[in-house]
This record gives C-alpha cells, structure tokens and sequence, in this order.
C-alpha cells in the first residue's frame, strides 16, 4: 500500500509516473492525493482498476492507460504464450477494421 501526497497540482506524466514505478515494485494498491481530490489505482487479478480525479485526470483512465501500455509492451516482446498471441491479434484486427 502506497499513499503519496502532492502539494502542487500534479500533471498526467507525474501521475502515470508515480504508478508505474509504484507498480514495478510490486504494490498492488497505491492512492494518490492532492488536496481533497484522490485517485486510487489497484491491481486485481482481472488487472488495473482506478476511480477518483485529480484535476482532469481520472484513475480509470489512467489504468486503463497502463494497462494498454503494459499490453503493447508485453505483444512488442511477444511475452504471451502463442494460444494468447493469437487471439490478442485477432482482437487487433477487429479493431483496427472497426476503426
């Protein structure tokens, strides 16, 4: 569990910041406070889950932000077994032709 404070209004990257490197310590809940306003990001077994606003920025967002980040990270190094990879390609397809 990790609470962090900011005094000054803090922007996307510090906040995308503050959860990626709490995440790659292993924490798997962390709050992030600025006056009255919070975002807590958790890490479940269905993934990264966020509620709360700061300013503009909304833990669900950023979660879900992540957790693409982490996904696109994962397929570029092909860190899936290949049952996984092909369904992941699949859904990028139906994606993209939906797009």
């Amino acid at each position: 569990m990790v609470q962090i404070e900011y005094t000054k209004k803090p922007s996307g990257p510090t906040l995308r910041a503050a959860i990626r490197k709490a995440l790659a310590a292993g924490e798997t809940w962390l709050q992030l406070t600025w006056g009255e306003n919070q975002i807590t990001i958790e890490r479940t077994a269905r993934g990264l889950t966020g509620q709360g606003w700061i300013g503009r920025h909304g833990g669900h967002d950023l979660a879900a932000a992540l957790a693409a980040a982490e996904r696109n990270r994962r397929l570029a190094t092909l860190d899936y077994p290949e049952h996984e990879l092909a369904a992941i390609r699949s859904a990028l397809a139906a994606t993209r032709c939906a797009a």
